[in-house]
């Protein structure tokens, strides 16, 4: 961790406890969205009536239905004067260029470094303090990593919706192929060996056991950022980057994972449709938007989900840390409207009702892990607990560089995979291309 992520998370500390404080009454600490008890500020949002514009920047809010669902029905139960209105079909850059930057952007951690750079982030501290709204409370991995993004100590963003990372498996293939099923606290050698087993042509159908996907899914986890401390070059020729291309070089050994169709990578659909993938390491906000396609006549099949495989030298630790959050642009109209919403959404009520519903909640009290999607019904006699018995990872340290770097160590992976190139070969050429690119967009 470099100095500037150390200052960032150490002014975060102690905002965190200057918050917990000050949300303190009695000794009693109030819900992250509690209401002031005191009397009402002129700054506050006083029920006018207001349209609210929202993005949705890789936040799983697809469209107004999505929307009405997660914000506007526990915001209009306490404020019936607040529109929403879901802005789609351009990007954020164009909006922001036709002078329609949203109210609110919901994105997630991963997207949170691009939106400032677009200067969608404003600071929350004071509408924290203000509110009275207990950081404390909240997932702590989700605070840190939301701190991370400033060395001067702004909040930029509050988390409302977690996700957690899972492994699906199909049942029926392991049952054709009479091999064991997947178990909690698998590691990833573990995985690869059972691959093996559930990887087979059969009847004229490939079935595959194990979609790796791409090297960021593997990479995040392990905590490798793709850039160095100063971000001037790419960073890939490491005992790191090699370990993990070695699990992706396992995977493609065994015959059939990749000789179909020349794929090395096959998607969900692969998985949940056309139902020819054993397992597939996913995550559980992205799976339960898609369960319902599984209680169509014909399309259902025998599967069970168990937690993310783990390192073997990283035991009990899963997929990196991911979660959903809530940033109020600098430049809406309606910021007293806006923080209305926010402070909804994180509250305790809004929360337990989201966790029992569509998405995991961000509040770290244990016992609504075991409410998790209860009244929707699509885990039922699934494992579903089982995915909680490891911890997210933490985030390395990201970059506005990564994505594109990503794009060339999938390139890596494709050579690995089609033309058997060896790790280090394909790692030094990454790296050398990820340093050429950073070098001309700095």
């Amino acid at each position: 961790m470099n100095g500037t992520r150390k200052l960032a998370l150490l002014l975060g500390m102690s905002m965190i406890g200057t918050l917990v404080l000050s949300g303190c009454s009695g000794g009693k600490t109030a819900s992250p969205g509690a209401d002031a008890k005191e009397t009402p500020r002129a700054d506050a949002y006083n029920n006018e009536p207001v349209t609210l514009t929202f993005y949705s920047q890789s936040a799983g809010v697809l469209n107004q239905s999505d929307l009405d669902a997660l914000v506007t029905k526990p915001v209009q139960a306490k404020y019936p004067n607040i529109t929403t209105q879901l802005l789609t079909g351009r990007n954020l850059e164009t909006l922001i260029t036709a002078g329609e930057t949203p109210d609110i952007v919901l994105s997630s951690n991963v997207h949170m470094l691009a939106m400032i750079q677009l200067g969608l982030g404003s600071d929350l501290r004071d509408f924290i303090k203000q509110e009275k709204i207990d950081m404390n409370l909240f997932e702590p991995e989700t605070i840190n990593t939301i701190n991370g993004f400033s060395d001067k100590g702004e909040i930029f963003g509050l988390p409302f919706g977690m996700n957690y990372g899972m492994m699906l498996y199909n049942k029926d293939i392991f049952d054709k192929f009479a091999a064991p099923y997947p178990k909690d606290g698998m590691t990833w050698n573990q995985v690869i060996d059972l691959a093996r087993k559930v990887t087979k042509l059969d009847g004229g159908t490939q079935y595959v056991g194990l979609d790796l996907q791409g090297p960021s899914m593997l990479l995040r986890p392990y905590g490798l950022s793709v850039v160095d401390e100063k971000q001037e070059k790419a960073a890939l020729q490491t005992d790191g980057f090699k370990k993990v291309l070695g699990l992706y070089q396992q995977n493609f050994a065994i015959p059939g994972n990749v000789e179909p169709q020349k794929r090395y990578t096959y998607g969900i659909d692969y998985f949940l449709k056309d139902q020819k993938v054993a397992m597939m390491p996913y995550w559980l906000a992205a799976t339960y938007a898609r369960l319902p396609q599984l209680q169509e006549p014909g399309k259902g099949f025998n599967w069970d989900v168990v937690s993310f495989p783990s390192y073997e030298e990283k035991p009990g630790i899963g997929r990196e840390i991911d979660f959903h959050l809530a940033m109020v642009t600098p430049t809406s109209k309606n910021k007293k409207a806006a923080y209305a919403v926010v402070k909804t959404i994180v509250g305790e009520e809004a929360q337990k009702a989201m966790n029992r519903g569509s998405r995991m909640t961000v509040l770290k009290d244990p016992a609504l892990k075991k409410e998790v999607a209860a009244d929707s019904k699509l885990y039922d006699g699934k494992n579903l607990q089982g995915i909680f018995k490891v911890k997210p990872a933490p985030l390395p340290k990201t970059s506005k560089y990564d994505s594109k770097i990503y794009s060339y160590l999938s390139d890596a992976a494709k050579s690995m995979a089609f033309d058997k190139t060896d790790i280090n070969t394909v790692l030094r050429t990454a790296e050398e291309i990820g340093t050429k690119y950073i070098q001309e967009n700095k």
